[in-house]
């Protein structure tokens, strides 16, 4: 069986013709395949930077206040045990 090889000469992939969904346009979801860009044309755009912003920022928030009820709750426990055996 011959095994397929790359094509080392381009500089991009073709992209499977596949649909867009509309949370893929809306860029909350994953895109399908599609051309890569490469050189000058790499370039990020804003609505990407912004959403990272925003997720990046829920991330630490919710995993923020998660941490901050898990310590609290220790404390809260380790202040009833301590009555306990006080008591």
């Amino acid at each position: 069986m011959v095994q397929p090889t790359m094509n080392m000469q381009q500089d991009h992939e073709y992209a499977v013709d596949r649909p867009w969904g509309p949370a893929a346009l809306s860029g909350l979801w994953f895109h399908p395949p599609h051309k890569v860009a490469t050189g000058n044309r790499a370039k990020i755009r804003w609505w990407h930077r912004l959403r990272s912003v925003i997720l990046l920022t829920a991330f630490v928030v919710v995993g923020g206040i998660a941490l901050a009820t898990l310590i609290g709750l220790m404390i809260i426990g380790a202040g009833f045990l301590l009555e306990q055996a006080i008591g």
